[in-house]
């Protein structure tokens, strides 16, 4: 009697060996799955890539702006930019893009910022706030650690950090040498983390001469909002899905065990 007694109380288990085995699988295999659809890398590049285009289209804008009314031909050397006009026109075009706005001169030099305003002591650098409520929770955190492993884990180029000096010059970004060259350019960033500062140059030009290079950068809250709130719908389905994997396990499991149970039980 005393053998017997281990034997029924296993019985009498909740989840027997058996039902483990089941769960652990299915688990498993749908664990697998979520996991994979979690990963958005080609998707969040098809955003990266809209979004540059938009930029490029914003600063095509800027620069034709630039052109025509900051410059000034009374100069010994022709055709130049006019640093307070192009200062009120970088403040103007900003206002409703959510834009940053740099403009360089052909020499490299920083001529006007929409992040910088002319104090009594000099330039003063304008912080953005970020909107009320929009700081991280656990779920955006636990993403970011989640992206970052399966960067690693499939190889992906490590994007550069973004690093902004104090004095800044056209030699800082390889997107403005090439927007003074002539061309269109763009850079991906990463701001510390897994927000990206996206970037976009543009040459100013007058009949064809360059006269400087206008760089519009944004950061990649839009595109982050976007892949969390597809990852949310998906966790959504991923958890319903689950719950009917649990049940469906320890149904068969049950099915399976029974005919067992009640064999073992007539052999006693």
């Amino acid at each position: 009697q005393s053998s017997n007694r281990p034997e029924s109380q296993r019985d009498r288990r909740l989840l027997s060996p058996l039902t483990r085995r089941i769960l652990a699988i299915n688990i498993l295999a749908l664990a697998l799955l979520g996991g994979g659809v979690l990963f958005h890398g080609e998707y969040r590049e098809t955003l990266i890539e809209a979004e540059l285009k938009s930029l490029t289209v914003q600063a095509q804008m800027f620069a034709a702006a630039l052109g025509e009314g900051a410059i000034t031909a009374d100069t010994p050397t022709g055709h130049q930019l006019v640093s307070e006009i192009a200062d009120r026109i970088v403040r103007r075009l900003v206002e409703t893009t959510g834009t940053r706005a740099r403009l360089f001169r052909d020499s490299g030099t920083l001529v006007a910022d929409s992040l910088r305003l002319m104090g009594p002591g000099g330039m003063v650098r304008i912080e953005e706030l970020p909107p009320p409520g929009a700081e991280r929770g656990l779920l955006p955190a636990a993403l970011e650690v989640y992206d970052r492993l399966m960067r690693r884990l499939t190889r992906q180029d490590v994007l550069p950090i973004y690093r902004e000096r104090s004095r800044q010059h056209a030699r800082d970004y390889p997107e403005i040498i090439s927007a003074l060259g002539g061309d269109t350019a763009h850079r991906v960033r990463s701001a510390g983390g897994d927000p990206l500062i996206l970037s976009v140059a543009v040459p100013v030009q007058r009949y064809k001469q360059v006269l400087g290079a206008v760089l519009l950068t944004k950061g990649s809250r839009v595109i982050d909002e976007a892949l969390l709130e597809v990852r949310i719908a998906i966790l959504k389905i991923f958890s319903a899905a689950l719950a009917v994997t649990v049940l469906l396990s320890m149904y068969l499991a049950g099915t399976i065990a029974r005919p067992i149970r009640r064999l073992a039980a007539a052999a006693e």
